[in-house]
């Protein structure tokens, strides 16, 4: 912070260009505005490597429920909010639904498949303690009677190819055509096939209750194909009396019929690649994927690419040149956020993907002209108005900063969906909103304690920001807040202030 503060200072004395002092002192300064996701697994669940893994640039950590029992991840949750007190930062945690998908059931170790030889799915069997490369448990009982003889069975993201050449009451014949490695819970696609599963299972219900009980931040709903498939997660979160947001993953061909309704209903959503890239031909995930990114920003929203991003440091050190490219591309295509999978929850170098990662988006962002945002969506009309006059005001007047208050993390998300192209900072007296933050591009957090007047409350942020060198003297910064309180009123207040002698702050009503 303090190398921070001496750019500031040498650039207001001297009039040398930021970047040159930046450049001069070998610092970085910018806020990196895209998002980490990386998924917890065996291979980084440990305090240590999880400290590791924030250090190195993770936001927002994934906690996929399809592995594991739900309670086996209470542990985890009691390891990130340590980490959260002992580096004072929000960090946030999405909690990621089974969804209705088909998956392998579990067995122990790793299974190689052989193209050309013969193998039997065991469907309704949840668990098996003697798989064999001829013999594989599904835990799905119907499956025999969806499907027909001559459809493909598809393991492992695609990876993996089978053909039916027979069924019966419980079982299915496979001949091998792809053949690879395959583990447990590994995913089952069947291609043009719906199956006939609820959106939100049982196995769902258990992984957002335990979710929503131990503070989960955004909860990850898989496998969406309709609005409908929305509806359960969201009543269940109004059963606990709690005000999480919902991701819509986007992976099966209905819901790119249905993406506008999806997206009106979400709060955010997610570009799951792999299962996407297995319903629909792979040629067709490019376009469908700037296709969701587009709908996403359209309205304001948090969109993150995952999957494969950086699939060869799973068992490599370095990406190869391809994934660099796939990832510099989705965030100069517009994604907010981009997820590691495999390559933190199970890889051999969890804590250089992250910072790889992180590499790849600070170079992205530096070499392009972020483009403004124009959210067309109708949500939350009074504050999108209030947040568009405050974006402009800081344009205009060349604010350092935009500071924005809230009460549970809507405000700055819409603030962010302009994309201002100067650092946004939430304002508020709630842990929880703070965390929201962390999928949010470009935006950080102060917390505070809020005052009987709206102003007080966001002169006492800029004290904050100001004690810890993100406002310099001479410094123009807007505040977006309620009034007459500044969180929980409504958003209805733009002010600017400036940073004058000694840190004090003054302010002109805008």
């Amino acid at each position: 912070m303090r190398q921070k503060k001496k750019v500031r200072e040498l650039h207001l004395i001297y009039g040398i260009p930021t970047p040159i002092i930046e450049v001069l002192l070998n610092i970085g300064t910018i806020m990196r505005r895209t998002r980490i996701v990386a998924t917890v697994g065996p291979a980084c669940d440990s305090i240590e490597q999880l400290s590791l893994l924030i250090d190195a640039g993770a936001d927002v950590f994934r906690l996929n429920y399809s592995h594991d029992q739900p309670e086996d991840k209470t542990v985890i949750y009691e390891r990130i909010r340590q980490l959260e007190n002992e580096k004072e930062r929000p960090i946030a945690i999405l909690a990621d639904l089974p969804g209705p998908k088909l998956r392998l059931g579990s067995f122990p170790g790793v299974i190689q498949l052989r193209p050309g030889e013969t193998l039997r799915l065991h469907c309704g069997t949840s668990k098996m303690s003697n798989p064999s490369p001829s013999d594989l448990p599904v835990d799905y009982d119907a499956l025999p009677s969806e499907i027909s003889i001559g459809d493909p069975i598809l393991l492992a993201d695609g990876l993996i190819r089978l053909k039916v050449v027979d069924t019966d009451s419980n079982m299915i014949h496979c001949t091998i055509e792809d053949g690879g490695p395959v583990s447990s819970r590994k995913g089952v696609n069947v291609p043009g096939t719906i199956i006939d599963l609820p959106a939100i299972g049982p196995r769902d219900e258990a992984a957002l209750n335990h979710a929503l009980q131990n503070g989960a931040d955004y909860i990850a709903v898989s496998y969406v194909r309709s609005v409908e498939d929305l509806k359960p997660a969201r009543d269940t979160i109004s059963l606990h009396n709690q005000h999480v947001p919902v991701i819509a993953k986007i992976e099966h061909p209905a819901a790119l019929d249905n993406l506008d309704d999806i997206l009106d209903y979400a709060d955010a959503v997610m570009v799951a690649r792999g299962d996407l890239g297995v319903e629909i031909p792979l040629e067709s995930v490019p376009i469908a994927q700037q296709k969701i990114i587009d709908a996403g920003l359209s309205r304001g929203q948090p969109v993150i690419v995952a999957t494969q991003m950086l699939e060869s440091m799973t068992i490599n050190p370095r990406p190869t040149r391809a994934e660099v490219s796939d990832v510099s591309t989705a965030i100069r295509h517009g994604a907010t956020a981009v997820m590691l999978s495999g390559e933190t929850a199970s890889g051999d170098h969890p804590i250089l993907a992250v910072e790889t990662m992180a590499k790849i988006a600070q170079s992205s962002e530096e070499s392009w002209t972020y483009e403004e945002g124009r959210p067309t969506s109708s949500e939350f009309r009074t504050t999108r108005a209030v947040a568009h006059a405050g974006v402009e005001l800081a344009r205009e007047c060349g604010a350092v900063r935009i500071i924005v208050a809230t009460e549970h993390g809507n405000a700055p998300r819409l603030v962010s969906g302009y994309r201002p192209g100067m650092p946004v900072t939430a304002v508020t007296d709630r842990v929880r909103a703070a965390r929201r933050t962390c999928l949010l591009p470009g935006v950080d957090s102060v917390l505070v304690e809020e005052k009987t007047r709206g102003s007080e409350t966001m002169l006492g942020a800029l004290k904050v920001l100001a004690e810890r060198g993100d406002i310099m003297q001479g410094d123009l910064v807007v505040s977006i807040s309620g009034s007459p309180l500044a969180m929980r009123g409504a958003t209805s207040t733009a002010r600017l202030y400036r940073v004058g002698e000694g840190g004090q702050i003054h302010s002109s009503e805008s």
